[in-house]
């Protein structure tokens, strides 16, 4: 694996091993940056971050993620690990303490800001390089990633285009009724009707339309 080498073509993609549960809480969007001990190349700000699990759980960070962050982590045993588990866009590069934004997250002394976080279906196993700060994924694990993320965002595309057009003919249906329109009983002459207090059937009191007359007040002497 290559330091730091993009797909020609696409935007480029840079993969960075962070520890769990940590690469956890960042594949449920709960941390918003990661810290780094140094910056990436310029060349992929603007790009695409890999958050790639490492081999080791740190329990230390379980425990800062609770007291720092109010967030509790799954156990170990539920983590995997040594896989790519999100892709996110890589927004910002800060040094601490400067930052886009507060957040409990930050700690420096480099921050990696993340956007657009998409969690893959499924982790990709890939080892991670533990000889490098920042590396490229494999050609095999960078074409599973891809692919799984690109599937992601068309499922993600598509729900967004059925609501707007959910939207759009919603626009475009006619006025439901009012209250008045659904409790008022009109007749032929557009005059309100009203029940008859023997039959409670509806009847027009407009003189110019046909008298009522109901089997009660028909047997009336």
């Amino acid at each position: 694996m290559s330091a730091c080498a993009s797909h020609p073509g696409r935007a480029p993609l840079l993969a960075v091993t962070v520890p769990q549960p940590l690469a956890w809480a960042a594949m449920v969007r709960n941390a918003p940056v990661l810290n780094m001990t140094a910056p990436p190349p310029d060349a992929f700000l603007g790009g695409y971050v890999a958050v790639c699990a490492a081999a080791e759980y740190e329990p230390a960070l379980a425990s800062w993620m609770s007291t720092w962050c109010a967030v509790g982590a799954p156990p170990a045993a539920e983590l995997p690990a040594c896989a790519v588990v999100a892709v996110a866009r890589l927004e910002a590069v800060s040094r601490y303490p400067d930052a886009p934004r507060e957040s409990p997250w930050y700690a420096g002394p480099v921050g990696l800001w993340l956007a657009d976080v998409v969690p893959l279906p499924e982790p990709v196993a890939c080892e991670p390089d533990v000889t490098a700060l920042y590396w490229t994924l494999p050609d095999e694990v960078r074409a599973q990633v891809r692919a799984a993320y690109s599937t992601v965002r068309q499922a993600d595309d598509a729900r967004w285009r059925a609501y707007e057009e959910q939207a759009a003919a919603a626009l475009r249906a006619p006025p439901a009724p009012g209250l008045k329109a659904r409790v008022l009983r009109l007749c032929s002459c557009r005059r309100a009707m009203t029940p008859c207090p023997v039959c409670r059937a509806f009847r027009c009191g407009n003189p110019a339309c046909p008298p009522h007359a109901c089997a009660q007040e028909a047997r009336r002497p």
